[in-house]
């Protein structure tokens, strides 16, 4: 029993990361044997859709699509399953706050994106940062 809501520990299975949680969705499937296409009929996805979600990256942290809102409702209905929140345990990782994600998110993204521009597009990039931040420092709102 769980001190703080009261409700059996029995049955709970928890994910502490994105990757972890998709597994375990996509291991419900299949504990239904369910295919993808029929939790996409049961859950009312485009055909194909629960496969993009639900189907292990092809490369390392390299998501094509993400469960969103509308999404996750849909999968959790079709499952059976529902969410619940846990109090991490003593000692576990850091917790990092929802605007520190998007912003480990967006800078991960950048250098992503900035690998694979050409050396000449880097420098063109990179001249028209250079006169955006010093138009900024001058307090100039046209660049």
């Amino acid at each position: 029993m769980n001190p703080i809501t009261g409700v059996p520990n029995e049955g709970r299975i928890t994910a502490r990361d994105y990757e972890s949680f998709r597994a375990l969705l996509n291991g419900r499937r299949q504990e239904l044997h369910l295919t993808m296409l029929e939790l996409d009929e049961i859950a009312r996805l485009p055909s194909g859709y629960a496969s993009k979600l639900l189907s292990e990256p092809r490369r390392k942290r390299n998501y094509h699509h993400t469960i969103g809102g509308q999404s996750m409702d849909k999968l959790l209905s079709a499952l059976g399953v529902e969410i619940a929140l846990v109090p991490a345990r003593a000692g576990s990782s850091e917790i990092q706050s929802y605007p520190q994600l998007l912003r480990e998110r967006r800078r991960k993204g950048g250098l992503a994106r900035f690998a694979k521009l050409t050396k000449k597009q880097r420098a063109e990039f990179s001249r028209k940062g250079g006169i955006a931040s010093a138009a900024k420092r001058r307090g100039d709102s046209n660049g």
